[in-house]
């Protein structure tokens, strides 16, 4: 038992120290695009859907986790941004992340990485959206 558990610890170990280069490089791309925009930036787009597209496309760039991006999205939602702005925003950065697709078709393959991320975009949309009508109705 204690053999597996050192091989599966050893081999473990050899994975992250050869995968290294490709984690770091990612996370470091993450840091400049995430601190690259101006909190005001979307909050000055007057027209909504143009600001439901554009925070879409911009927060699928980068990537977050979801605790870092309720923090931002109180302080969109303090700036008055609109409620399809701040829904696109936390979809599309939580789930679409193109600044990974190298690290992602390198583990999962190509097809799958562009696929995932272009149904992940599409799907944060159609969230936004349907996000911004029960805002409405309700």
């Amino acid at each position: 038992m204690k053999k597996k558990i050192l091989k599966s610890l050893k081999q473990t170990m050899m994975w992250l120290w050869i995968n290294l280069p490709i984690i770091v490089g990612i996370l470091l791309l993450i840091s400049i695009v995430k601190y690259f925009v101006p909190m005001d930036f979307l909050s000055n787009i007057d027209n909504q859907f143009l600001g439901w597209f554009v925070s879409a496309i911009f927060w699928s760039i980068s990537a977050g986790n979801p605790i870092n991006s309720y923090i931002i999205a109180w302080e969109f939602w303090w700036v008055s941004t609109n409620i399809i702005v701040i829904s696109a925003f936390l979809i599309s950065w939580v789930t679409v992340w193109l600044i990974q697709i190298p690290a992602e078709s390198y583990f999962f393959g190509k097809k799958y990485a562009i696929l995932r991320n272009i149904l992940a975009f599409i799907f944060s949309l159609i969230w936004a959206y349907s996000i911004y009508l029960l805002y409405i109705i309700f």
